[in-house]
């Protein structure tokens, strides 16, 4: 069974496309199945994420500035929080491939931009989807409650300002597994990225899918590697794609927390760059920020003064 990717016809001309986690973590997995997808149809696509690990001290792999290195496998190294080293070893064990996860270390705006430079040009790029697992790249500012949206936000300035690159849209999967948002003002949003045109449609996983069947079990692979921490939002989007419902509960991490599994997770959503990041109201005040630390005072100062929408219930 084919993942129905309603991107089709703007990636086609792609010769070299670019997956990048935006959000850290484990975001970089949420996009597997679309790249197996887009492989299985001739595209070749490389993975990349803005990490939550030590970049910097990283002693092997590819490395293209002090802040971006290509991550390899390596039998020999063990690390306390690393997913994209667990994704790149898993590549190599079970599937016998050297994929490198390009990762980029929790920067600022100005040095992440300038790494996506490099990148794009080491890797001849002319697409980049940015992959958000959850929604809140689409917060605006304005929300009642626009959870962690600072790292989205980061790649979102940075691959929005890499003109050289035709092609750059953004996809969110795992709608509901993310707490402190305001998912009508989240609909609300879309709504008026599909008016503006800047909606390029949605499709959904199932477990039939050979693609999904690779995501999951490149999850539980990481998941289960020693000293690592589990992805609360893949989680959820592996029980809802097995069909949970309600307050199931994958991993021990998130027991003693009520959870609303459901087929809402299994949902991608497709969208241009540009047209999410014109709607972003704090998106400016990341132009000349170095440290991840100044981003964070900024978005934080720059929310605060924002009216915010009224909050109200999903009227279901």
């Amino acid at each position: 069974m084919e993942l129905n990717l309603p991107i089709l016809s703007h990636v086609a001309d792609c010769k070299n496309l670019l997956i990048a986690g935006m959000g850290g973590g484990f975001d970089v997995f949420c996009g597997l199945p679309i790249y197996f997808e887009l492989r299985r149809r001739g595209h070749v696509v490389h993975l990349a994420k803005f990490s939550f690990s030590d970049i910097e001290s990283i002693t092997h792999g590819i490395r293209l500035s002090r802040t971006l290195v290509g991550v390899t496998a390596d039998p020999t190294q063990i690390y306390p929080y690393f997913p994209e080293f667990h994704l790149t070893q898993w590549f190599k064990e079970r599937r016998g491939e050297d994929v490198p996860i390009w990762s980029f270390q929790k920067t600022g705006a100005r040095p992440l931009l300038e790494n996506y430079r490099l990148l794009a040009e080491h890797l001849s790029l002319d697409g980049i989807l940015l992959i958000d697992g959850g929604v809140d790249s689409l917060m605006s500012g304005d929300e009642a409650e626009m959870g962690t949206a600072i790292e989205d936000a980061t790649s979102l300035f940075a691959v929005h300002e890499l003109r050289q690159v035709p092609v750059r849209l953004l996809a969110c999967v795992g709608f509901g597994a993310e707490q402190d948002i305001t998912y009508t003002h989240v609909l609300e949003n879309i709504a008026a990225l599909t008016r503006e045109g800047g909606a390029f449609g949605s499709c959904s996983l199932l477990p039939q899918m050979e693609s999904y069947q690779a995501f999951e079990e490149a999850v539980l692979y990481a998941q289960d590697q020693p000293c690592q921490d589990p992805s609360v939002i893949n989680s959820c989007i592996v029980s809802a794609v097995r069909g949970h419902y309600g307050d199931y509960h994958l991993t021990d991490k998130t027991k003693g927390h009520r959870l609303w599994i459901s087929p809402l997770m299994t949902q991608y959503w497709f969208f241009d760059c540009q047209a999410v990041a014109s709607r972003n109201r704090f998106l400016s005040c990341l132009t000349n920020t170095v440290t991840f630390r100044e981003a964070l005072f900024l978005v934080m100062e720059a929310t605060q003064l924002l009216a915010k929408r009224k909050a109200s219930k999903i009227p279901l």
